[in-house]
């Protein structure tokens, strides 16, 4: 299936349909309480996080393709109004410093800090950002380039950014 010139692969369908089960599994355990609220927290913890920092460090090259790109923003939305639409009327979510639904905004909070600092640093090298995670070696030719040092702080700061900004916003 070839989509606006690039290939999806069956690890692309795959990664999107991951995260959608697994977000599918979270509502449906939360619903049902077949867990307890206390196992519940740390699942959305972890699916917060896990997932966000897994997209960012692992597969931040998917970001620029338009399928995944589209299902994360359409994820992220779904995040958002399931975060508005719980955040003030359910107490089992309540924590000290925000909410335990505060870590579904890390995904939009990931896709913008990416996107801001992809385009900082197109204006800067007129190329794309290279994320420098567990998927790339130190000094890794990448996208027919090395690794600069911009690479290390651009990546390191929009993580720390969509981390910390919703942790301390929300």
């Amino acid at each position: 299936m070839k989509g606006l010139g690039t290939i999806i692969t069956i690890w692309d369908k795959i990664i999107v349909l991951l995260y959608l089960l697994s977000g599918l599994l979270l509502f449906v355990t939360y619903s049902y309480a077949l867990l307890p609220i206390a196992v519940i927290h740390k699942f959305f913890v972890a699916f917060g996080i896990g997932w966000s920092f897994m997209i960012y460090g692992f597969f931040y090259k998917r970001l620029k393709q338009p399928y995944i790109v589209a299902s994360f923003i359409v994820f992220s939305i779904i995040q958002i109004i399931i975060y508005v639409s719980f955040k003030n009327d359910s107490i089992f979510f309540d924590r000290i410093g925000g909410t335990y639904l505060s870590t579904l905004l890390y995904l939009p909070a990931m896709l913008i800090s990416y996107h801001l600092f992809n385009l900082l640093n197109r204006f800067i090298y007129k190329d794309d950002l290279i994320i420098t995670g567990p998927g790339n070696r130190f000094g890794q030719n990448q996208n027919g380039r090395k690794i600069r040092t911009l690479d290390f702080v651009f990546s390191i700061a929009g993580a720390l950014v969509f981390l910390f900004s919703v942790s301390i916003l929300f």
